[in-house]
């Protein structure tokens, strides 16, 4: 590490400047030093466009814990859902929202340590299908979305792939592209399968009525073992879920709804609203 000596004849400004950028490196090293030994990186378990989640080993304590680290070149600062990311997953204290345990940095880059859990939901589907565990992650992802909204944030990114679930229990992860709720937000947010349909017509006035669309697609998912709407394009998208819905009466007009219990059938009624698709349909 190289110190500078501040010349005599430097202005307050780049004195200050060079001081600010010593005590950074300096910051930096020690805990990159510390942490460095601290968490050892067993795999890669995830990618994501903004991070890569690691599966770590805690050599303190011994417990297993998950590793986000963010994207960032050399010469970036911390991105901006990064920050996002922090402030609002310490605004919630949940049971079924992913607990942020530290912030730390390593090799320069900030890294997220949280709670390991075993799978995500689309893992888990491919072979639990007993009826009482799946009421049972539907309810408390629907306590995790409750809590979300009363503290006036979207979640925007509710998928499969974003619960995360151990003996059964779910948590809600991934808050990067959240918001607290406000009059215009970008509409190009949620993975394809699970937007709603205003966010496929490009609206950037919406609500937590999105979040409720993908946790209808989610509960459809659940039950139907596969996903609701599968388009290529949001053109698609919108076909799709227009030739599935057919008024308000839609479920008894399509087959594969037949057999469901009537519990998942009224929930999912209840999250996708046809009022903003009846609008840009007609």
């Amino acid at each position: 590490m190289q110190i500078v000596i501040i010349n005599s004849n430097a202005t307050e400004l780049y004195v200050i400047h060079k001081i600010l950028y010593q005590i950074k490196d300096i910051i930096y090293y020690y805990m990159s030093a510390s942490e460095n030994v601290r968490y050892i990186k067993i795999q890669k378990i995830g990618e994501g466009a903004y991070g890569i989640i690691y599966k770590a080993q805690d050599v303190q304590t011994e417990e297993i814990v998950a590793l986000k680290k963010f994207k960032l070149s050399d010469n970036e600062g911390v991105p901006s859902c990064a920050l996002r990311e922090i402030s609002i997953l310490n605004q919630l204290n949940h049971p079924n929202i992913i607990k942020l345990i530290s912030q730390i940095i390593i090799n320069k880059k900030l890294h997220l340590v949280m709670n390991y859990y075993d799978m995500d939901l689309t893992e888990y589907l491919k072979f639990n299908h007993e009826e009482f565990h799946l009421k049972n992650i539907i309810y408390k992802i629907l306590l995790a979305v409750e809590f979300i909204h009363n503290r006036k944030i979207i979640h925007r990114d509710l998928q499969p792939n974003n619960i995360l679930i151990t003996n059964n229990e779910p948590v809600l992860i991934d808050f990067g592209l959240s918001r607290v709720l406000s009059p215009n937000m970008t509409p190009g947010v949620t993975q394809l399968w699970y937007r709603a349909p205003e966010l496929l017509s490009n609206c950037n006035t919406y609500d937590y009525a999105i979040d409720m669309w993908s946790l209808g697609c989610i509960i459809a998912e659940i039950a139907l073992n596969k996903p609701l709407f599968m388009g290529s394009s949001e053109i698609h998208q919108l076909l799709l879920i227009k030739n599935i819905i057919n008024g308000n009466e839609w479920f008894l007009h399509n087959s594969q709804f037949a057999k469901l219990n009537n519990l998942f059938i009224d929930l999912i009624n209840v999250c996708i609203s046809l009022e903003f698709l009846e609008i840009i349909i007609s």
